[in-house]
């Protein structure tokens, strides 16, 4: 046994003509020492400001206490070796009967000494009360618990540790260890219990499904951010995002991140953020419950403090059942090892309240102010402004919607891990229902648009699992996510459903009633934002029983509720609300038109307004719901209506309208000879006998669109998709696989000459040229010169979905540069070869893009007599093989390359995209010859010239 002497109810002051008292082990281990003491109890202290670093050992014989001077890792490894020692003792004394208290060190003139740790050992058929304890600095020792300073007597001290020893608080390793396991255990689950999937609850593993949000960073360097990467940037961050984007998300899964880092050693810190953080303490809170504390218990708010927030910590997880040590979080702020996480400053209730929490941050803030530590803070952004706004150099950023390959990644995620929980083991089928999913969301643009996060993106994909394909039932998709977002959002946040305001209980069905009039007055007006005033002058009459300051009370209360609890009605500015997406606006207007008794000939009256096509294929889809009559014969009015009134430049509008409707609805919810009548109308503009006049541009236009339609029918749309998605116009993608392929042309002109095999890497392009639609978003937000055909801003009537024209190559490169900028991906010019083998292919030599022959109505040119453009993607028959729209005719196409003789070599300067050498044209315009349509045929042109027949497509690198 180790030669120790005995030290009884003794001071132990830290001076060193009391050195003599103690054995003395200069430059000894104390975690060596205390694996050799066998059975006996260990007391000591170090003098961490006298004695030269000195460790001093003693025993008692019914408890211990070490005081030692100890780096992160030894920290650690005594700790582990304490319980490991315990555990060998006769009789064996569990890790429970072991505290590890870590406090400072005071002298009577408040001047820090040092940091003590004790470890406290009760001992088994022990009388705790009897252990001997030990002061510093004469008869009163100062420490610190929770950031606030403590004076204790010699005598206060011996309660303060007897009454933790009798209390229920866990030794550090045994509290570290269970609180990891809480996190952990508490959010690796997506738990959607508030939305319905059929009948039974859905939960699913979170690391699985999640994918990497991305921000665009509010004010400072700009630009868009992956989330490791705003946290590289920013060790204080405030995220703020629309109802549903995945701040929760994100929060629960960095707090797994990190709890999984410090429990089982491996570095997912690392791995998945790429930051160096492997010994941070995640420490994760709903503000919303900090905010219900502070009004309950500290309603003088001139008494706040940073001991507030981490005493409710501790009561926050003690409510778990978990005991943690008074400086448990204390005690990693100090260090520089805590990151936390403060979920949902806008569901905070009042905004004077949110005013208090943002203090109450900046106070911890202040109060440990190590480098290391990280913050992260999120909210709305309704909820974050004005005073609730964080200061103390937080970093701001905005979670970006989803792009097309995000909602890709989530659904293949989402859907494999579900149908792997639902099947208990690897379902076979998953892959499969996902691409079902993914096909059916990019084939229709409503439900791309509304894809956007992952609430509704789960919403979405819950309603195509459980209920029916997505084309077919699409008002249900928009019912189900307004009940999400009005009662089961948060029933799954754990909030009430149910509100009481001026005396009447308000579920999600009552708050959407209250909304669909607000609703139809917008979309009649054709505003998408509504002033405070006028939703007053809407809502209130519904409130009023009698008393005016009562309803007008309740009033500001509902407003209140919907736009920070739902996140269907938003405020976007001082005094002015919209709704979360035009869809909502557009769903809740159908179903006030669908109650209508005159609602057919109000739709009727309105089939040539874009504005409210898709109300009229949602009041279809509703009326669906309610019986075949009236859905049948509002279809047919639409059938039947004068052509005449249909819009400029779209062909059979009324007709593919009445298909849209009939789609939406189902086939089974209407008449049966509805669809029947449809056909035979369509096929009668299909058979048109033409000649291909000028003078007959109608005819033709109108042949085109109805065989159009009539192939579409059975892939469930009949409508021309939109081949771009919002809000920046990125283009529908197609990807040309990597390999060799045929280039020239053996018989062309000598500028094809010769016909040669070229390889081009994978990459992909745009399914259609760039509309001016797409352009104007550009326009817009660059601000930019329009060009020189439009007016006051704005693309010529009934011309938006036709190719951008009047723009040279370099416009052409910052319209690129431009959308690179907005979807985070280098976005360019197709190069000569990419551009030929996306238009012929990689099997044959191909003439044209569908094959060897020339053949009518597969392209614009001059044999049909337009005299003009046509929509991009509207003579489907002309799809290359890769089902690449518009590669011949229509207008010619700018490519990066410059213009040399062929064989064509990339690494042979003519893909320098510097000087005003004459670039590559491709693709022949609607005035051209059929020759000028083949896909070898190529022309040179300025880069600086404007002209009215040349456009562009983008394209990617992979």
């Amino acid at each position: 046994m180790t030669d120790y002497k005995f030290i009884l109810n003794q001071t132990v002051r830290f001076e060193e003509d009391r050195h003599h008292e103690f054995k003395e082990i200069k430059g000894g281990n104390p975690i060596d020492a205390i694996k050799n003491a066998a059975d006996e109890y260990v007391v000591g202290f170090l003098n961490s400001g006298l004695g030269g670093g000195s460790i001093y050992w003693g025993i008692n014989d019914s408890g211990v206490v070490v005081g030692v001077k100890l780096n992160r890792e030894q920290r650690d490894e005594l700790r582990r070796k304490v319980s490991e020692k315990l555990s060998q003792i006769k009789p064996a004394i569990s890790p429970a009967a072991c505290k590890v208290e870590i406090h400072d060190i005071y002298d009577e003139t408040s001047t820090k000494l040092g940091e003590l740790y004790i470890v406290e050992i009760i001992a088994p058929q022990r009388d705790a009360q009897q252990s001997n304890l030990y002061s510093t600095g004469g008869d009163e020792v100062f420490i610190k618990v929770d950031g606030a300073k403590k004076k204790l007597t010699v005598a206060e001290l011996q309660d303060e540790i007897k009454r933790r020893a009798s209390s229920n608080t866990l030794p550090y390793p045994e509290a570290l260890q269970k609180y990891l396991d809480y996190l952990i255990i508490a959010h690796q689950r997506l738990r959607w219990q508030g939305i319905r999937a059929g009948s039974q609850p859905l939960s699913i593993d979170l690391e699985k499904v999640y994918v990497s949000l991305t921000a665009m960073e509010k004010g400072g360097q700009g630009g868009l951010l992956t989330i490791p990467e705003a946290l590289k940037r920013h060790k204080r961050l405030v995220i703020i995002g629309d109802p549903g984007s995945g701040k929760t998300t994100l929060l629960a899964y960095l707090a797994l991140t990190y709890a999984r880092t410090l429990r089982d050693g491996a570095d997912a810190v690392q791995t998945r953020l790429q930051l160096n953080e492997t010994q941070h303490l995640p420490i994760l809170l709903p503000l919303r419950d900090l905010g219900r504390h502070l009004l309950a218990e500290h309603k003088d708010s001139s008494k706040d403090g940073a001991a507030i927030l981490l005493n409710y910590l501790r009561e926050y997880y003690q409510a778990q059942t978990i005991h943690l040590p008074e400086d448990f979080f204390a005690n990693a702020l100090e260090q520089g090892r805590a990151v936390l996480l403060l979920d949902g400053m806008d569901e905070v209730a009042e905004k004077s309240l949110r005013q208090r929490v943002a203090r109450l941050i900046e106070k911890l803030v202040q109060s440990y102010k190590h480098d290391d530590n990280r913050f992260i803070v999120t909210s709305r952004e309704v909820g974050y402004e004005g005073v609730a706004r964080i200061s103390e150099n937080f970093g701001l950023a905005k979670v970006r919607d989803f792009n097309r390959a995000e909602v890709r990644a989530f659904v293949r995620d989402w859907t494999r891990a579900v149908e792997t929980t639902l099947a208990g083991n690897e379902s076979p089928v998953a892959d499969e229902q996902a691409e079902n999913l993914i096909k059916a969301i990019e084939n229709n643009q409503r439900i791309i648009e509304l894809a956007v996060n992952p609430l509704l993106l789960t919403v979405i994909a819950l309603v195509h699992r459980y209920n029916a394909s997505l084309p077919d039932r699409r008002s249900e998709l928009y019912k189900e996510a307004i009940e999400v977002l009005l009662g089961h959002w948060d029933e799954a946040k754990g909030l009430e459903t149910e509100v009481t305001l001026g005396g009447k209980v308000l579920d999600s069905d009552d708050r959407r009633s209250l909304l669909e009039p607000v609703a139809f007055w917008m979309h009649e007006q054709r505003i998408r934002e509504i002033e405070l005033d006028q939703l007053r002058e809407l809502l209130l009459p519904v409130f009023n029983n009698g008393d005016a300051a009562s309803a007008t009370k309740t009033f500001e209360s509902f407003i209140r509720l919907i736009n920070e609890r739902s996140g269907l009605l938003i405020e976007r500015g001082v005094g002015a609300y919209s709704f979360a997406h035009l869809t909502f606006q557009e769903y809740l207007t159908a179903r006030v038109v669908a109650d209508r008794a005159d609602a057919t000939k109000y739709i009727v009256d309105r089939l040539p307004d874009a504005w409210w096509r898709e109300v009229i294929m949602l009041t279809a889809g509703y009326l669906s719901t309610q019986g075949k009559r009236r859905v049948s014969e509002l279809i047919r009015a639409i059938i039947t209506a004068d052509p005449k009134t249909e819009p400029y430049g779209e062909p059979c509008h009324h007709l593919i309208l009445a298909g849209e409707c009939l789609l939406d609805a189902g086939s089974a919810r209407v008449e049966g000879e509805v669809m029947n009548e449809l056909k035979v109308r369509l096929k009668k503009d299909a058979d048109l006998l033409l000649n291909f006049k000028r003078e007959n541009r109608r005819q033709t236009l109108r042949k085109i669109a109805a065989t159009n339609a009539l192939e579409r029918i059975g892939s469930g749309t009949l409508a021309a998709p939109k081949y771009w998605k919002s809000p920046w116009g990125e283009p529908d993608w197609v990807t040309i696989p990597a390999g060799e392929f045929w280039m020239g042309s053996g018989k062309g002109n000598d500028h094809e000459k010769p016909l040669h095999r070229v390889y081009v890497a994978e990459f992909q392009i745009a399914r259609t040229l760039i509309t001016n639609y797409q352009y104007r978003l550009y326009v817009t937000d660059a601000k930019v010169k329009p060009p020189d055909d439009w007016s006051d801003g704005q693309p010529p009537k009934g011309k938006e979905n036709h190719p951008m024209v009047q723009v040279n190559w370099h416009d052409a490169r910052n319209y690129c540069a431009w959308l690179s900028e907005k979807i985070n991906c280098e976005v360019r010019l197709p190069t000569e070869a990419e551009w030929e083998k996306a238009a012929r292919g990689d099997k044959d030599k191909r003439e044209y893009p569908w094959g060897d022959d020339w053949r009518e109505l597969h392209c614009n040119s001059d044999r049909l007599g337009l005299d003009d453009t046509t929509p991009v993607g509207f003579f489907l028959y002309g799809a290359s093989p890769y089902g690449v729209l518009d590669m011949s005719g229509n207008v010619w196409e700018w490519c990066q390359s410059k213009y040399k003789p062929y064989p064509y070599k990339a690494d042979d300067g003519r893909e320098d995209l510097n000087g005003d050498d004459y670039r590559a044209l491709r693709g022949g315009a609607w005035y051209n010859h059929i020759d000028s349509m083949r896909v070898s045929n190529r022309v040179r042109y300025s880069p600086t010239v404007i002209d009215y027949d040349v456009v562009f497509r983008c394209a990617l690198s992979l």
